[in-house]
């Protein structure tokens, strides 16, 4: 494992360009990158090191100098050996693959369980239904095998069989369909993963966390990854015991907009927490869009 860390600037900002900051700190073009918008007279500044690379102090020395300010972001990165030893491992997302549904778009829930500030823990008792009119959302599905929606994965057919074939344990399926422009709704040839075990609470020792949003009431929804980060996901070792090959977070990450009216709320479920098994799966398929991230055991 490495961390990398990516330093963002507004190049525009520093007396004499960015240069000045990035001659003297070693940041040539192999770890920086410089984007000129001249339409909008900013220079966007991305400096990715590891962690333990020296110019890194030194390019944070000179951006404090010159009073600019900076966004700071921090990663860890695996090697597949080490995704293959990991326990379990998290599966993210990123905006290219993400795409719209839920239940403004017709998908039903169970609210008996839910909270009633955040909706945390209402049950999904239909087929998943995405936004099928707006051709950047629906669009996504003809170009990945996989997508999320709100912390739901989706895989197309293909995929789904190798899934259901491979004899994981934890899983199961749901249709997926896309809400027309005349309210009908059309059956697609995806499916959605369904796990049946739901993870104790993680560890408090778990970092890269920002609980500053949570839900009051539940205290379960609405956390965050915090800056710089990394974030890094920590269980007990005995919260393992039961653990599927699929899995789901109790906690829910994200946004959510709950004013107990399914039509207007915008719910994002708990991240899957899968086994190496699923992962070489993906990988194997050639499925992009998706960051994994194996989780660490920790005693009591």
């Amino acid at each position: 494992m490495r961390t990398r860390v990516r330093i963002q600037f507004h190049g525009n900002l520093v007396p004499g360009g960015e240069q000045t900051i990035l001659s003297p700190a070693s940041c040539g073009p192999d770890v920086a990158k410089v984007n000129d918008y001249k339409a909008l007279r900013e220079v966007f500044v991305e400096v990715t090191l590891d962690v333990d690379d020296r110019r890194l102090a030194l390019l944070q020395k000179l951006l404090l100098a010159y009073k600019v300010s900076w966004l700071e972001l921090r990663w860890d990165e695996y090697t597949d050996e080490e995704y293959e030893a990991a326990r379990l491992i998290l599966v993210t997302d990123t905006m290219d693959i993400s795409v719209v549904g839920g239940p403004r778009f017709g998908t039903d829930y169970d609210l008996s369980s839910a909270c009633p500030a955040c909706g945390a823990g209402m049950r999904q008792t239909s087929a998943y239904v995405l936004d099928g009119v707006t051709p950047d959302e629906i669009g996504k599905l003809g170009t990945y095998r996989a997508v999320d929606s709100y912390c739901e994965i989706l895989v197309d057919e293909r995929l789904g069989e190798t899934l259901e074939g491979a004899g994981l344990t934890g899983l199961s399926f749901r249709s997926v369909y896309a809400l027309q422009a005349d309210k009908r709704q059309l059956k697609l040839p995806w499916r959605q993963l369904w796990a049946s075990h739901t993870m104790p609470p993680m560890s408090s020792r778990a970092t890269g966390i920002s609980w500053d949003r949570v839900c009051k009431t539940c205290g379960r929804s609405r956390l965050d990854t915090s800056s710089p980060g990394p974030l890094r996901i920590a269980y007990r070792a005995r919260d393992l015991e039961g653990a599927e090959d699929v899995n789901r977070m109790w906690e829910h990450f994200g946004f959510a907009r709950w004013n107990g009216d399914l039509k207007t709320a915008v719910l994002s479920q708990p991240m899957f927490l899968v086994t190496p098994k699923v992962w070489r799966i993906f990988r194997d398929a050639g499925v992009t869009g998706f960051k994994w991230l194996p989780i660490r055991v920790v005693e009591d």
